[in-house]
């Protein structure tokens, strides 16, 4: 996996195709001579404000994200041996299991291991 992070703009996250952070315009020197940057996405000369203001904006986004996903979250009905309610969420994909039984969702809810 590690082309598919190559291949994407450390500032913005995008594939470097889709890329529209503009080239850095800090001055470096290059063999003696001063030159600009050209980094497109260049996160060595950023600003520190524009780092920390663009790790808060990420930081929103994520916690705005994960509210979501709790709110997807739903109930399996209860396990038919014992009762017990388990609560699926989106970043476990199961299976769910408990006294024998798995839980194969809404369709079809919990079934007995020996009858899959």
């Amino acid at each position: 996996m590690p082309e598919i992070k190559e291949n994407r703009c450390p500032l913005c996250g995008n594939f470097q195709v889709d890329c529209s952070c503009t080239e850095c315009q800090h001055p470096v020197l290059v063999d003696g001579k001063e030159q600009r940057c050209g980094v497109q996405g260049c996160l060595e000369h950023l600003l520190d404000r524009e780092l920390v203001a663009r790790i808060e904006m990420l930081e929103s986004q994520l916690e705005d994200l994960r509210a979501e996903a709790k709110n997807r979250e739903q109930p399996t009905p209860p396990c038919p041996v014992c009762g017990e309610v388990m609560v699926v969420d989106i970043y476990n994909s199961g299976p769910y299991s408990c006294h024998g039984h798995f839980y194969a969702g809404e369709k079809y809810g919990w079934i007995k291991r020996e009858q899959y």
